[in-house]
């Protein structure tokens, strides 16, 4: 029988505050038989949790529903109320039409739905200080439940009766903030008491209000301001009535706080002395008050965070300490994160000064080196004033680092090894997938990208914690499937997508870093192609129509856009193929035409499919015609046939990026692609010694390419060099995260965009590969390459888990174990050994239920499968 578990509401287990109007309802079928599928389902939602328990369903009752469907399902019921809370359970019927058991009972609760749900005014200061806001109230009956419901343009914390509200930090995240903001709903009863009480908000500047001159300009951008902030206070007593405290021109302002200045790029001035303890509890008087500011809204569009919000994810402890003279010393973190340390300050008296600068890397003399042109200022440096002679602990709140080490300088302090913490800090996304084999580079490589990728999860993905923060679309199109192999993406790509929307201009245009400051007017497709090939990632990792149908008219104009532009059927770009070896400064000498051309014969390709999903024929009929024509006018302009090999818009000789993607893509000749192969095989092995000699997209298309064509031998053997230009280098370099560039001297050490090797290893080393939307169907073909023996992968999918795991004795024997989900199926290829027989768990492979034999094919025998765990042996 089926069991159903695991119920997500908008993604997420009992959201609280989703202002959707009908929020996406899902859930994990789950059997131990094999060939288990859902035929049917049944949803209750009630306002009252105990109505369920009776099967009423009085908000809605979907009634039996023909459906294999467990993914985003649209609620259909009445039309929901603004801070209401749904309780809601599933059942389904198997393929006997079996029905199995109520599954537990889930819930959501909405947020404000409408904009006149909002009282409350908007709160800003003159101050540089971040400032602080207070207002008093009194609670005088018993409570049923309380919400606060607060917004902020730039970053706000939250405090009642002196505790901090949750534990969110760096929030709310970073937005087109004069096209949408963000609110987030905290239940907070638990922190009311009887009598007064007294609701604190402190601000900080964020991207809103960054001072800061830096060259992309994010200090001029049209919406730049004092950071401002809109909250309101639900209180809900038993006897039903109700106590509402919002912003208004009645809360004080304090004067002067500890938080001097605050800066994104530069780090914070922090004076302990100025600190008030008691600011936000009910009777503190400051010395000096004033009121507050009541300013305009930021936007027109206030909605809720509903993707995972930052946090302190963990902790590291200090590893190393250097002392380079008296009160100064240098602290190796031992892992590359991002985030701060809290700092334990012993020695020093009231009014010394203590500095924090935080890098990646140690100069020549052994001090932290931030040297960079892009911002005119300090970066990464916290000023803290001690406020007496005890032992203080501190932690900035309102900026973040990207480091290894941080060296900390102050006249008479006294530091030890345990008096420093450092604090990982980022976007908490739900970890999806695993993977491990016997190649100890790989492991590394996979556990550098993720922790690599978890650094530049800040709200959107940006490019480096350290120097810029920018979210560039060209590094995160090409991450895209490696991260949601590991990460559960479904909100954070959502809330992405719409940044990319609200940037979008006028004519089309989406720029090539979202959100935009209107710096760097670049044309380049391979950046800005993100917007239709991360929506289509949404679509078909997590099976969700409404997301294309939410953006198909902006997709749509941005696909116009660079229609328009096509010279005889040929793209081009200002940046191209980026980083490869030798070129440090970025663009790789051939040139962008066929890198920007192939990205827009993939993006008409994907074009293509989305408007036939959404029933739009004759706009897919359109953009599958002129996907052909860009791939003819690339083969046009672009390939030699006498001797086959692609080139660009510049002579620089053979690159192999410009060979690889036409193989990608499958847009070579086929008369012509064996030789357009070995010229790529007889450059990999002669002139770059077995390197792959690419930028950052080639990069990620050599591995998986290769390998598909036959040449997975080649592909190992160029991701297991350990000398320049390779990971493997990174790796002898005793390096903790990703780097920018393959140079030892690289700018950034944190740096995720050369990660896409990591696919390869899901798709290809462990074999999984998704074939349908949503994990509905897939293939099992694992590529036991080079010295490897063993290799496992786990996916925690919209579907349920899948896992994979192969072992192998040199033709001997082979032993793959599969579990497919219920609603899904695979078709999986086992390698077949020489003069050997293959079986499943123990039996001839062809006789175990739940299996079919399809045909032998290149030395594998091809079975498809039903959802169920097996274990496959060749031997």
């Amino acid at each position: 029988m089926i069991k159903v578990s695991s119920l997500t509401t908008e993604y997420a287990m009992n959201p609280l505050g989703t202002d959707k109007s009908n929020p996406r309802l899902g859930w994990i079928n789950e059997s131990m038989q094999r060939g288990q599928r859902q035929t049917a389902y049944r949803i209750l939602v009630s306002a009252i949790a105990q109505n369920l328990d009776s099967e009423i369903g009085e908000v809605w009752d979907s009634g039996k529903c023909a459906s294999d469907r467990c993914v985003s399902i649209d609620y259909s019921g009445e039309k929901l109320q603004s801070a209401t809370r749904y309780y809601w359970k599933v059942c389904v019927w198997d393929e006997k039409d079996r029905i199995s058991t109520w599954s537990p009972i889930a819930w959501w609760e909405t947020g404000f739905l409408h904009t006149e749900d909002w009282s409350g005014v908007w709160l800003s200061s003159d101050s540089e200080h971040a400032p602080l806001f207070r207002s008093e109230f009194q609670v005088d009956k018993l409570l049923k439940q309380a919400r606060l419901y607060i917004s902020a343009a730039g970053y706000c914390e939250a405090y009642l009766n002196g505790s901090k509200v949750g534990d969110y930090k760096l929030e709310p995240a970073f937005t087109v903030y004069n096209k949408r903001n963000l609110y987030h709903v905290y239940d907070v009863g638990a922190q009311l008491v009887a009598g007064k009480n007294c609701v604190g908000v402190e601000l900080g500047r964020g991207f809103y209000g960054l001072q800061t001159p830096n060259v992309w300009n994010w200090h001029r951008v049209k919406w730049n301001d004092n950071p401002r902030f809109i909250a309101q206070l639900v209180i809900q007593y038993i006897d039903g009535t109700v106590l509402l405290v919002k912003t208004d021109d009645r809360w004080e302002l304090i004067g002067e706080g500890p938080t001097i200045s605050d800066s994104i790029f530069a780090g914070e001035q922090y004076d302990a002395r100025k600190c008030r303890t008691n600011w936000s509890k009910a009777g503190f008087n400051a010395a000096e008050t004033i009121k507050p500011k009541v300013v305009p809204a930021p936007s027109r569009r206030l909605e809720t965070q509903s993707m995972p919000p930052i946090r302190v994810v963990g902790q590291v402890d200090a590893a190393k300490m250097t002392v380079l003279g008296e009160g100064h010393y240098v602290f190796d973190m031992g892992d590359t994160i991002a985030g701060w340390v809290e700092t334990n300050i012993q020695g020093g008296g009231s009014g010394q000064s203590v500095s924090f600068i935080y890098g990646e890397k140690l100069d020549e003399t052994g001090r932290v080196d931030n040297r960079q042109t892009a911002i005119e200022a300090e970066i990464q440096t916290d000023h803290y004033i001690k406020s007496s002679e005890r032992a203080e602990k501190w932690e900035p709140k309102f900026s973040y680092k990207g480091f290894r080490y941080v060296e900390i300088i102050g006249q008479g302090i006294r530091l030890s090894l345990s008096d420093v913490v450092g604090k990982r800090v980022h976007t908490d996304l739900r970890s999806t997938g695993h993977f491990q084999c016997s190649n100890i580079l790989f492991n590394w490589i996979h556990e550098a990208t993720r922790k690599t990728l978890l650094n530049n999860f800040h709200g959107i993905i940006t490019d480096t914690p350290k120097y810029e923060k920018n979210g560039w679309l060209g590094d995160a199109q090409l991450i895209a499937e490696t991260a949601a192999f590991q990460f559960d993406m479904a909100l954070f790509w959502e809330k992405w997508l719409i940044d990319m929307r609200d940037s979008q201009r006028d004519d089309g245009y989406i720029p090539v870093m979202i959100p935009d400051s209107g710096w760097g007017d670049f044309h380049a497709p391979e950046w800005s192609s993100a917007y239709v090939l991360i929506a289509w990632r949404l679509y078909w990792y997590y099976d969700d129509v409404q997301v294309l149908r939410e953006h198909y008219g902006n997709l749509k104009r941005y696909v116009e856009y660079e229609i328009a532009l096509l010279d005889r059927g040929m793209s081009s770009s200002d940046l191209g193929d980026w980083l490869a070896p030798g070129y440090p400064e970025g663009r790789s000498p051939e040139g962008g035409q066929l890198t920007s051309s192939f990205h827009l014969h993939l993006v008409l390709r994907t074009m293509t499919d989305i408007a036939g999903i959404l029933g739009f024929s004759m706009d897919s009929e359109r953009y599958g015609k002129l996907a052909e024509e860009t791939a003819e006018a690339i083969n046009r302009d672009c390939l030699d046939l006498e001797n086959g090999l692609y080139y660009t818009n510049k002579a620089t000789g053979y690159r192999q990026t410009s060979n690889i993607l036409p193989l990608a893509l499958s847009v070579v000749p086929s008369n012509v692609e064996r030789v357009v192969e070995n010229c790529l095989l007889h450059d990999i092995e002669r002139r770059s010694n077995g390197h792959a000699d690419v930028g950052i997209i080639g990069h990620k298309y050599f591995y998986p390419t290769l390998t598909r064509l036959g040449y997975g031998e080649a592909a190992y053997r160029a991701a297991t060099q350990l000398t320049y230009p390779s990971i493997g280098l990174w790796f002898q370099q005793e390096a903790t995260a990703l780097w920018e560039y393959w140079d030892v001297n690289t700018r950034s050490r944190n740096h995720y965009m050369f990660g896409t090797i990591v696919q390869w290893f899901y798709e290809y080393i462990a074999g999984i590969r998704q074939t349908a939307a949503g994990w509905s169907e897939m293939e099992v073909k694992p590529y036991p390459l080079g010295d490897l023996t063993s290799a496992e992968a786990t996916l925690d999918t919209v579907k349920g888990i899948i896992h994979v795991a192969w072992t192998r004795t040199v033709d001997i024997s082979f032993k793959l174990t599969v579990h497919v989900p219920v609603q899904s199926r695979a078709r999986v290829h086992v390698p077949v050994l020489p003069a050997g027989q293959i079986t499943e768990n123990g039996l001839p492979a062809d006789q175990a239920s739940g299996i079919r034999y399809i045909k032998d094919e290149n030395g594998y025998r091809v079975y498809e499968i039903e959802a169920g765990r097996y274990a496959f042996a060749s031997r």
